[in-house]
């Protein structure tokens, strides 16, 4: 960690998470396997997060909360500062997780019977949630160009029926760890906008980009 006045993270101090119920590290307890299979941090959480669960838990009543104003408002502000992108307040709707999103996606666009597109490998709720909802589940593999994949456009496009009504999107993409390039997600929103079809976008990992 940086010796700096500004320091507030510690990612030099390795946690020991074994035999803490951890389901990344627990699993394939006794095996010498490296867990890289589920995004799950072994850095502490931020001080300012673990004194906001302190307070939380010392208020000792746990009932059922709304979400904060000013969460929203930080929501808006590190979108603006962060992407330029201005959000109004009444678009921003909170869930449980990732997940829960997808499928409710899936139910929100189209009718029973539509169909929803992804590319795969991918994060396997994406393959199951448009069958929960009644969906047809269309997949087209990533072009596999040796040193990374990418969109295959073509095969994407031959993929397509009129009832193809939403493509979601993982970007960075899980597991293959590529960050599309503009031109790649304008070419991906030309092909979406000129047949009708919605793109849910997880950017979940979005934070985490390096380069």
């Amino acid at each position: 960690m940086a010796k700096s006045s500004q320091s507030f993270f510690d990612f030099d101090t390795p946690v020991e998470r074994r035999n803490t119920a951890s389901l990344k590290w627990d699993r394939y307890k006794g095996r010498d396997v490296l867990p890289l299979w589920v995004a799950d941090m072994d850095f502490k959480s931020p001080p300012a997060v673990i004194q906001a669960l302190h307070n939380r838990v010392e208020h000792g009543v746990f009932g059922y909360s709304l979400p904060p104003d000013d969460l929203t408002e930080t929501v808006l502000n590190m979108l603006e500062c962060s992407h330029g992108w201005k959000v109004k307040p009444e678009w921003i709707v909170w869930l449980p997780g990732l997940v829960t999103g997808i499928n409710i996606a899936c139910r929100a666009v189209g009718n029973p019977d539509d169909a929803v597109m992804t590319s795969t490998p991918v994060y396997p709720p994406f393959l199951t949630a448009p069958s929960l909802s009644g969906r047809t589940l269309i997949t087209v593999p990533h072009a596999d160009e040796g040193s990374r994949y990418s969109f295959d456009f073509a095969a994407m496009e031959k993929a397509c029926t009129p009832r193809t009504r939403m493509f979601i999107l993982c970007n960075p993409q899980n597991p293959t760890g590529r960050c599309f390039t503009p031109g790649e997600l304008l070419t991906l929103a030309g092909l979406c906008l000129s047949r009708g079809i919605i793109i849910c976008s997880d950017e979940i990992h979005c934070g985490l980009v390096l380069d």
